[in-house]
């Protein structure tokens, strides 16, 4: 090793390469490289979406107020009701401010009994910028009925308001209530595990990399593992016309983390944390989005678990986009809802197992 560069470069060179030759061994060993299938009926979503404007590509502090509340618009208007699930609405206190969560129970577990149901702590994304329990209901309870579990989702701080490290002492604070008081909602504290999408992903790795709470599963869809990293495989051919473009991760890089410094700190960026401290890491479901920009750092992150004797299970949904969640029971994206039912009961199952006592 060269004795001018330091140590920390030298490993971060290292991981970049690492990642980049998961990747590539990945595909040869499934006889293919990752493949975008775009669903039909997502090429027409994102044909409007290019025809109208993107607004991701029109991030500002400016614009950040209204975009937050045309999504949480949007999620109420749900295409089919639950009735299966109970909420409550509660306010942790913290440090200078409050908490909000929302706290989701199947009806089918009533107060008092000793059947205890497996617990999630689901995480929402946004780039850490977006995002909350509202824009989220569908998903977190979705998820409560089909797992069945007890499922805490967070309003954490978001950017640009509240930079690095607010969301994340946010969500750490929250999962140690979650430990200590979910037995109140039934939930069984020995089963807890954390979910998250997008920025809530790298969160959720996060937490159940550093958590003092025992984490028995985790569970990612598309997340961000490396933020300093704007030039992989996957960015360069999805970086315009897929939602999520290389100008708004860059933006949102620029809120969360306005200091480049904090980019290659593991808690920003789980894909750079040491392989010692992933090997601790539970059974771990990663579901990337094959036309999606983050699609080669997730599939890397998830490798780069395996080779440190995690069990993992990834899977990779080749027709879909980032952010896919958002359409599940969205009467704004009805016909797009149909192609996530099925990804969501099946992650759900495997929530399920994995939660299992």
């Amino acid at each position: 090793m060269n004795p001018q560069i330091s140590s920390s470069t030298w490993k971060q060179f290292r991981v970049r390469i690492f990642s980049g030759l998961v990747v590539f061994f990945l595909t040869v060993a499934a006889g293919a490289e990752p493949q975008c299938h775009l669903a039909p009926e997502l090429r027409q979503f994102l044909d409007v979406v290019e025809k109208k404007g993107n607004a991701l590509d029109r991030l500002s502090p400016d614009t950040l107020g209204d975009l937050r509340k045309k999504r949480e618009d949007d999620a109420l208007k749900k295409i089919i009701p639950f009735t299966g699930v109970s909420d409550q609405d509660l306010k942790i206190p913290s440090r200078g401010h409050e908490i909000a969560i929302r706290v989701y129970t199947p009806i089918q577990i009533q107060k008092g009994s000793q059947n205890k149901l497996p617990v999630l702590f689901f995480i929402h994304g946004g780039g850490w910028t977006l995002g909350s329990i509202g824009t989220y209901d569908n998903i977190t309870r979705a998820l409560a009925q089909l797992i069945p579990a007890v499922v805490i989702s967070v309003n954490y701080q978001l950017a640009p308001e509240h930079p690095f490290p607010a969301a994340l002492d946010d969500v750490t604070e929250t999962l140690s209530w979650v430990s200590q008081n979910v037995k109140n909602f039934g939930g069984d504290k020995t089963r807890i595990g954390v979910a998250g999408d997008s920025g809530g992903g790298t969160l959720a790795a996060v937490l159940a990399r550093k958590s003092k709470i025992k984490i028995a599963y985790e569970a990612l869809f598309y997340p961000s593992t490396d933020i300093e990293r704007t030039d992989t495989e996957s960015e360069n051919q999805f970086g315009k016309g897929y939602l999520l473009t290389l100008k708004s991760i860059v933006d949102f890089r620029h809120f969360y983390l306005p200091h480049p410094s904090d980019w290659q700190n593991p808690d920003a960026s789980p894909l750079l944390a040491s392989d010692s401290e992933l090997a601790r890491l539970p059974p771990t479901l990663v579901i990337p989005a094959g036309c999606d920009p983050l699609r080669d750092e997730g599939i890397a992150y998830a490798e780069k678990l395996k080779k440190n004797g995690v069990k993992v299970t990834l899977n990779i949904k080749d027709s879909m986009i980032h952010g896919f969640l958002g359409f599940y029971n969205n009467a704004a994206t009805p016909g797009l809802s149909k192609l996530v039912e099925p990804i969501l009961k099946e992650a759900a199952e495997s929530i399920h197992q994995g939660l299992a006592p």
